[in-house]
């Protein structure tokens, strides 16, 4: 077709310059014009047949002879030198480009008459190699014919007969494997994680020594096992059905398959393995042909030809990217093929087969595209088994000549037990569970029986395994997405782009070597956690010996000592034990443990008073106090009398038995779990092998992914079309899906998570759980503990309110009949007696170093008391603590005279189930002992005599409690002289503390920590709701609600509760009542409220103001914990739960209950201080333990400071976290559609940018930018919003498409406005003399040099468009990175628009030419070296005119995409249209009160 200037006319040709002239061939030298003409050579040289003087010809090619003999030739022509300028060919044709460049030739060298034309011809003939009449011809030798591939070459035939005969190898495999396992699936077992509990059948004299209770407990519902040692109380596997594949398999549940070795298999295993090497291998030399480096140097030298060679190369990957494929499919399943599957009892390895789903932690994934997408993953997932995790464990003998069989799956032992009919399963050793029960194991064991446990539970350590940096870099290798990777930089190196194959493959490696050096320094942190291994003195065959603490099992009775760290859970036989457990609880204070109690209370470690006697795994012993015998029977003389001690005295005599009593250590614990059964072993299972849960961006990204690649095979078809239907075009179309699907994508949702864990690491929050750094970004609900977290950390004692009891009776009688208050008292000095000596004994605090140890409140009263506590030798084995008072004179007002000494001999700690702790006095000056009940006022009001509590008294705690007082009562009886104290220490509970007199009210005030007002208001401010969780009362939490400003100073607060009266007079069932806080009035009807309190926000929401003043609401709800358990039982709590402020005497289990419903409907962050808030901050999406331990594993995050702020940190990093991931995202989707908008247009035109240009977009630009764009400062305060994390949502694809329709508007209209200009239509590049696949060579053109140019500044805007805070990251310019990056590669792209020829613009073939054309068209000669323009005109150089209006056309573009980002989806236009969308079809998103 012919070119057509701008009028319409036909363009004429164009001169052609430059152009280098064909070597002339000529019989005798002398025939060689005079411009040619040959050298004269010196006398030591000759002149050789390819026109240059040489010493010796020998080696010397003579061009003329076109590759042959001269024999082979009629005439031996010899070559005539080069020409070494060049020549320029008018009106140059390429179709006759040959004639044209001949005839140009031989008119300058005089061969033909100046007046000749080209229809004349040159005169010379071409060369021939019959002809020998012609003195003279051109070296346009024959285009030989190609050598062709016959595909019959050994080496083809070796690669058939390979491949060939490896897949007869496998098909035989399978057929045989087949056959030798065709009745496998009945061997198959299903297992359950949960161990198999087995009680301990003790012999009958130790039973008697606990009491014959326990007798009955351990010989109740027992099935014998294991040789009658164990009785399983609790084992399910004969229960489990038999099943053929793990798509079948229920919840929770494991599938084991035994697998035994052959030769066979194993040598078939080695040879896939070699096979994937072989495919890389044979990829590298058909890559290392094409370059010429197989045969000697010469191009296509093994595969013959280009055509041959890209035929092979395309054959070679498809079926190395299918190999791979398969073999990342079948990794986990690949070795256990090669194996024969057998009976479990005969196998080798063991599979595991695991069902693991995928828990969608987030909201917002509920669209129809997304739920689309869902429901074809979920096919596929079911149908092909990909939610199945598969592991292999070797099936293990604990000795050589021991025939039992164990497995190790997720560091948990599970034994095969021929007594279950071969079935494996994991155990767990019942030592009892009450405290009798436990302290008849205070024996310990003997070396067999230690031996048969570690047997069923395996040593007590966990093993983490960490791989080696190669290990572990080729496992990081072995996804689908380096497959991806790796595969598409085949194919750049292939096509002569290895220079921007190696930057981005050095990017790859170096990104890869980052994650693994990370990930490793992150398993090294858990190994140094998990593998602890100490010495430890363990009690075993009656005598005290050092052992390895892996060597402990469940029932061991171990020695304490100061300093050592415990490495199992346990529970304390004698003695007490002060132990830090900030590590794992959160909790700052040390923690005193007391020892069992010779009774029969329930024992759980878990819950109530049991936490109190049990020490848990990875906390560090403070201090040992010494021997605590807790009962008559435990003291020495009764030990000198006991059976042990009588049968040691036998055999070994009598002051034997007595030396060893006296060297046994004075504390002792019983060790009750080991392993990945103690707390901190379940801990770091956890961190191991966690379970899998999606982000809603993870979920939206497959739906994003689908969306690319239909995008990206659109560009592949468009390329292979317009490029020519050749397999050139596919090898442009792998570049144009390689670059729309790029694969850094995942890796840009992941930057922002490291950088915000990096920056809060800065601000003292530490972080276990990387992926939570995000979702702390889309937090709606923050709930709170109240004490230690709002307020301060400990209480301050305030005063305390006497009760005073008044008698009426005739002849001084002692009935009680009222009881009323007295004014409060600070000072306790002026208390009566009886509440002084309660006071200074009803608490646990011990003394370490001179230090107060306990539960602060209990330290804050007994400080308050000033009594003190009497360390040293105890006067007796059974008083506990021995406290002193104050006094050392008369006091006036008090009836205290002299300082007075008290015994403990009985404690109950508190339990939440009780709120109640008591305690059993010896008062030495009387000989009385005295009752002391201290806890909750609500509870103590149930518990005492009903005389003894005052008309007033919910009316003086109500009281207190709205001025913010943590409110406990106390309450006492007498119980006269005792001749024998241990018939009080054999008391229940019960006994102890019925029939009770209140005595006081103990005061204490709840003061707020200084800025937690101000966090809570920041929170509010950023659409957060607060909520407090608390074990204080609920009018307490009110006040504390009001002073932090998490309930408004004007709100209506309304308290939910159980009516008591109704359960006490049992007339009908609990009844849920709601009254007023301010007066205490019924609210008869709680809906009303709340629905008209609905409708006043919802009208609000339409008018202006900011967030908090819209959504504050004027009634608030809190509810006891009585009340939260009564609304879940009857399924309304998630009616009131978002109208819900404080809950309130809520136990740790109530806790995660309410952090777990909040979840169910929005994004739940849960903050406490460890103790008794650890498993809330587990089970919400994101916890923060304020912790003074930096390695605390309580929750995924820890912050030393023990502000509030840092939660307003935590949600100003994750938001800012979020907005980078999502920037980035955008940043690299805008990169795609860019890149294959560039290649289309230049596939068009049928050129390719400049490879300088290349290389500047994927080397600099985009990874530069794609980092550049993390780097932004995060926000200052938090946004009234959060940062959207849908990848799929109108918010992102209008930022994302908006973008792109512009830069697409913007490029065709560069195109078309350059086909406008009179100067370039008849400049056009034609492609029809160059061979597509030498893609370098067609960049010298105009229409390259423009699309190159406006790219560019589009691919570098971008990063400015994205970079954007918006509200959760600063202004752009903070982030002086991207602003250096940005200004500097606008900077550069100008000057190659607008400055004239140079040798930087030169470098990237733009506004440049071959100098002699440079100095033809006005510009100086240039002093660098300039490659030939591949183009008629020669150079690429535009107007000044038109680079000024395109440079300013590309700032437009730039200005237009900024606009768009900044003013309409960002800014008010993007907020209108969003209000019209929501008031036309609602806002589906929760709006919660604030």
């Amino acid at each position: 077709m012919d070119i057509v200037d701008v009028n319409g006319n036909t363009c004429p040709l164009l001169d052609r310059s430059g152009l280098t002239c064909p070597v002339l061939c000529v019989l005798d030298f002398k025939d060689c014009p005079k411009a040619i003409e040959p050298p004269t050579c010196a006398s030591n040289e000759q002149l050789c047949d390819d026109g240059t003087c040489q010493k010796s010809c020998a080696a010397v090619v003579n061009p003329c002879l076109c590759g042959l003999a001269s024999s082979d030739v009629a005439a031996a022509y010899k070559a005539c030198p080069a020409y070494e300028k060049t020549v320029a060919v008018p009106s140059y044709d390429p179709s006759i480009k040959t004639e044209q460049l001949t005839f140009a030739c031989a008119k300058e060298w005089g061969l033909v008459a100046a007046n000749s034309t080209l229809e004349d011809g040159s005169g010379v003939p071409s060369w021939s190699a019959e002809s020998t009449d012609q003195p003279m011809s051109w070296s346009d030798c024959p285009t030989p014919q190609e050598p062709e591939l016959t595909f019959t070459e050994n080496f083809c035939i070796a690669f058939y007969a390979i491949l060939g005969a490896e897949l007869v190898l496998y098909l035989l495999w399978h057929i045989y494997k087949s056959v030798r396992e065709r009745h496998v699936s009945s061997l198959r077992q299903v297992c359950s994680q949960i161990p198999s509990s087995l009680t301990i059948s003790k012999n009958s004299a130790a039973i008697a020594s606990a009491g014959s209770e326990i007798q009955a407990d351990t010989e109740k519902n027992s099935i014998l096992v294991a040789e009658g040692k164990y009785s399983s109380i609790s084992s399910i596997s004969n229960d489990l059905p038999t099943i053929a594949s793990a798509a079948e398999l229920p919840e929770g549940m494991l599938l084991l398959r035994g697998f035994d070795n052959s030769y066979v298999g194993m040598s078939l295993y080695y040879l896939s393995l070699l096979s994937t090497a072989g495919w890389i291998v044979l990829l590298a030399i058909v890559v290392a042909d094409y370059y010429g480096k197989v045969k000697g140097g010469i191009a296509y030298g093994l595969l013959a030809n280009s055509n041959t060679s890209m035929a092979v190369f395309i054959f070679v990957w498809h079926l190395a990217a299918v190999w791979m494929v398969v073999v990342l499919a079948c990794m986990s399943r690949l070795r256990n093929y090669f194996r024969i599957e057998c009976p479990l009892s005969q196998a080798y390895v063991v599979q595991v087969e695991e069902r693991q789903e995928e828990m969608i932690m987030m909201e917002g994934t509920q669209n129809r595209l997304t739920l689309l997408v869902n429901r074809i993953r979920e096919s596929l997932v079911r149908k092909f088994d990909l939610n199945i995790v598969i592991g292999s464990c070797t099936a293990q003998h604990i000795s050589p000549g021991d025939e039992r069989v164990f497995i190790e799956y997720h560091c948990t032992r599970y034994v095969l037990s021929s007594a279950e009919g071969s079935r494996f399963q994991c155990h767990s050793f019942d030592l009892g569970n009450t405290h009798r029960a436990l302290l008849a194991h205070r024996n310990g064991l003997t070396t067999q029986e230690a031996r048969d446990r570690g047997f069923y539970i395996g040593k007590n350590f966990i093993r983490v395994i960490v791989p080696s940096f190669p290990v572990a870099l080729l496992r990081e290798f072995l996804s689908y997405i380096y497959l991806y990777q790796m595969m598409c930089m085949w194919v750049w190196f292939y096509f002569n782009y290895y220079k921007m194959a190696l930057v981005q493959f050095s990017v790859i490696i170096a990104s890869a070597f980052v994650k693994v050096a990370i990930r490793l320094h992150s398993e090294y942190k858990v190994k140094s956690l998990a593998e602890h291994n100490s010495q430890c003195r363990v009690k075993r065959d009656g005598k005290w010996s050092k052992l390895s603490t892996a060597d402990l099992v469940p029932g061991d009775v171990v020695a304490v000592e100061a300093g050592m760290e415990i490495m199992c859970d346990g529970c304390v036989l004698q003695g007490e034990v002060v132990v830090d457990e900030s590590s794992l609880t959160g909790e700052a204070m040390p923690v005193r443990k007391l020892p069992l109690k010779m009774d029969y209370m329930a024992f759980d470690a878990q819950q109530g008073t049991s936490k109190s006697y049990s020490v848990i795994a990875g906390t560090r012993v403070l201090q040992c106090t010494g021997s605590v015998m807790t009962s008559p029977s435990q003291s020495l003389p009764s030990l000198l009398s006991g059976k042990s001690f009588a049968e040691k005295s036998s055999s070994n005599g009598y002051n034997s038995a007595v030396a060893d009593l006296v060297d046994e250590p004075e504390t002792q614990i019983l060790v009750t779990q080991t392993r990945t059964s103690t707390d901190k072993g379940k801990l770091i299972k956890r961190i191991l092998f966690p379970v899998r849960y999606s982000f809603v961006f993870d979920e939206q990204l497959r739906v994003a992914v689908l969306f690319l690649l239909a995008y990206a095979g659109l560009g592949f078809a468009l390329s292979i079309w317009l490029m020519g239907h050749d397999m050139t075009s596919w090898l442009y179309g792998v570049f144009v899906l390689a670059q729309t699907c790029q694969p850094l994508i995942p890796a840009s949702l992941t930057i922002g998570q490291s950088v915000a864990a990096h920056r809060l690491r800065r601000q003292s929050i530490f972080c276990i759980d990387l992926p939570r750094t995000i979702m702390a970004g889309k937090v709606q609900v923050f709930c709170f503990d109240k004490t230690g977290t709002l307020t301060k950390e400990g209480l301050e004692y305030f005063a305390v309110q006497a009760i005073q009891k008044t008698s009426d009776g005739d002849n001084g009688s002692s009935c009680i009949c009222a009881a009323q208050f007295l004014a409060e008292v600070p000072d306790m000095a002026r208390l009566a007696n009886v509440a002084q000596v309660g006071l200074a004994a009803c608490h646990a605090v011990t003394v370490m170093d001179d230090q107060l140890i306990g539960n602060p409140v209990d330290v804050e009263q007994l400080r308050a008391t000033d009594w003190e506590i009497k360390q040293g030798e105890r006067d007796s084995e059974l008083y506990l603590d021995t406290l002193i008072s104050p006094f050392l004179e008369s006091i006036d007002g008090s009836d205290k005279l002299c300082r007075q000494t008290i015994h403990v001999i009985k404690r109950f700690e508190f339990v939440h189930a009780r709120q109640s702790m008591s305690v059993a006095v010896l008062d030495q000056a009387t000989g009385h002992v005295h009752v002391f009940v201290k806890g909750s006022f609500e509870r103590l009001k149930q518990m005492a005599n009903a005389q003894s509590v005052p008309a007033d008294y919910d009316t003086m705690t109500a009281r207190w409690a709205r001025e913010g007082c943590y409110v406990l009562a106390l309450a006492h009886k007498d119980l006269g002289p005792v001749d024998d104290l241990a018939t009080v220490t054999r008391m229940s509970r019960e006994q102890i503390e019925n029939g009770c007199d209140l005595v006081s009210l103990l005061l204490f005030r709840n003061k707020l920590k200084e800025d937690t007002a101000s966090a809570i208001m920041e929170l509010k401010g950023g659409d957060t709701r607060t909520v407090m969780i608390t074990g204080d009362t609920a009018l307490t939490g009110v006040y504390i609600a009001r002073q932090c400003g998490m309930v408004s100073s004007t709100a209506r607060v309304i308290l939910g509760d159980i009516d008591r009266s109704s359960i006490e007079e049992a007339a009908e069932e609990p009844r849920l009542v709601w009254h007023d806080t301010a007066d205490d009035s019924i609210v008869d009807d709680i809906d009303k409220l709340l629905f008209n309190e609905q409708r006043d926000i919802e009208e609000a929401e339409q008018k202006l103001g900011n967030v908090v003043s819209k959504r504050t609401p004027s009634v608030e709800l809190a509810v006891t914990a009585a009340a939260f358990d009564y609304l879940v039982s009857t399924n309304n709590i998630r009616k009131y739960l978002l109208d819900i402020r404080i809950f309130a005497r809520m136990t740790p289990q109530g806790k995660v209950e309410c952090v777990q419903l909040h979840m169910e409907r929005a994004v739940t962050a849960m903050c406490g201080d460890g103790g008794n808030d650890c498993g809330a901050l587990r089970a919400a999406h994101v916890g923060i333990a304020l912790s003074d331990s930096e390695a605390s594993i309580v929750s995924p995050f820890s912050s030393s400071n023990r502000s509030i702020h840092s939660c307003v940190t935590l949600l100003r990093e994750g938001r800012s976290g979020l907005a980078t991931s999502i920037a980035g995202y955008k940043f690299l989707i805008n990169y795609g559609t860019t890149m294959s908008m560039l290649e289309i247009v230049q596939f068009y035109f049928s050129v390719i940018v400049p490879q300088a240009v290349w290389i500047m977009i994927d080397s600099f630009i985009t990874v530069g930018l794609c980092i550049a764009v993390t780097q932004a400062q995060t926000a200052r305060k938090l946004a009234p919003s959060r940062p959207t994390a849908r990848l799929i949502g109108a918010h992102t694809l209008a930022s994302i498409w908006g973008q792109t329709a512009i830069n697409y508007a913007f490029l065709y209209g560069m195109m078309g406005l350059l086909f406008r200009q009179s100067w370039f239509r008849c400049h056009e590049f034609d492609s029809r003399d160059i061979d597509t696949s030498l893609w370098w060579l067609l960049g010298d053109n105009y229409e390259a040099e423009v699309i190159s140019l406006v790219c560019m500044f589009q691919f570098v805007n971008a990063a400015a468009v994205y970079n954007f805070g918006y509200r959760y990251r600063r202004a752009w310019i903070t982030n002086y990175i991207l602003a250096a990056l940005y200004a500097g590669f606008i900077a550069i792209i100008s000057i190659l628009v607008l400055a004239d020829p140079n040798r930087f613009s030169c470098m990237f073939r733009i506004n440049c030419g071959n100098p002699d054309t440079l100095v033809d068209i006005g510009y100086s000669r240039p002093s660098w070296d300039i490659s030939s323009y591949n183009n008629p005109a020669g150079h690429n150089v535009m107007p000044h005119k038109f680079r000024w209006t395109l440079w300013a056309l590309c700032i437009t573009n730039i200005v237009l995409c900024l606009i768009w980002e900044k003013l309409v989806v960002l800014g008010p236009v993007g907020r209108l249209a969003k209000k019209w969308w929501v008031g036309r079809r609602g806002d589906p998103k929760l709006q919660l009160k604030l």
